[in-house]
């Protein structure tokens, strides 16, 4: 039997018990030994003898099993079994959410070796992993806004209940913003807004810039110099309609190896969820983390 770590997490916008139990029984079945481990307010915890940790819920739930893995977290195989509010990492991977599908599929990639892998090199902010994106700016005020109670009741459409509320008090704020280009150029400019991306996915199923994927040795930064709100909009609607933001010069992007900001700004965004603490940079941590696909 293959140990398994199933890390989940009871409150995420889309637990379900039934859904858990399924996937459970599933992995049991194709052959792997399930040690449940809930996430608690402290964050996740780890047996420390699985060959694989699985995350059973969203973004923020991977970001928060990475952050216990610590020094471990490019030791350990990596996968994602789909129940938070977007799951980013999942979509991106191609991860199924039927507990069947879910667990064939990862014992036939388990079986066929890493070399199918897909490696992603981890990214921090300050001490802190991210596994999808950041954001600073207008939306990271409408993450901060939004009510547990409504996104556990309607999900992703809270963070549109939000940010229409963020619509009457728009934030607008200048950092500078400086690092090291993916080409080792360094850069330093001002802007109101900013997006840091590292999958290529953002807010659901929408692409910002092309370049973005888990597997990248680099991450996206997407920055608005003026972030009004018609300048938002027009951000929001030439993503959803897949058109090149850059080209039009909604949004200027560039592929960075590090990212700096000149003074400590809040709130912040991180895979989805506000992070009331700040940090100043955005840089390797020197470890790729090994997801089974």
């Amino acid at each position: 039997m293959t140990a398994l770590d199933l890390v989940y997490n009871p409150v995420s916008g889309s637990f379900s018990q039934s859904h858990l139990d399924a996937l459970r029984n599933a992995l049991v079945d194709h052959g792997f030994s399930v040690t449940l481990l809930p996430t608690t307010a402290e964050g996740a915890r780890l047996s420390g003898t699985a060959q694989i940790v699985c995350v059973h819920g969203g973004d923020g739930t991977l970001r928060d099993t990475v952050q216990a893995l610590g020094d471990q977290a490019g030791d350990v195989a990596l996968c994602v079994a789909p129940s938070g509010t977007i799951n980013l990492v999942a979509r991106e991977l191609g991860y199924r959410r039927k507990p069947r599908s879910f667990a064939a599929d990862l014992r036939a990639a388990w079986d066929r070796g890493e070399g199918s892998w897909t490696p992603s090199p981890l990214y921090r902010l300050g001490d802190m992993p991210i596994v999808s994106c950041l954001s600073i700016g207008p939306d990271s005020h409408a993450v901060a806004r939004v009510d547990g109670k409504l996104k556990k009741r309607i999900g992703r459409y809270a963070y549109v209940v939000a940010l229409a509320q963020q619509m009457r008090d728009w934030p607008r704020s200048t950092m500078t913003i400086r690092g090291e280009l993916a080409n080792g150029e360094p850069f330093e400019y001002e802007a109101e807004a900013a997006i840091v991306s590292h999958a290529a996915l953002y807010a659901g199923p929408f692409k910002v810039s092309p370049e973005a994927a888990l597997a990248a040795d680099s991450v996206e930064l997407i920055t608005l110099t003026r972030s009004t709100r018609l300048g938002t909009m027009a951000l929001s609607l030439a993503v959803m309609l897949r058109l090149p933001v850059a080209r039009l010069g909604i949004a200027e992007i560039r592929s960075c190896r590090r990212v700096e900001f000149d003074r400590c700004v809040t709130p912040v965004q991180v895979d989805g969820d506000h992070m009331p603490d700040c940090a100043f940079a955005i840089a390797p941590s020197g470890m790729t983390l090994r997801y089974i696909t």
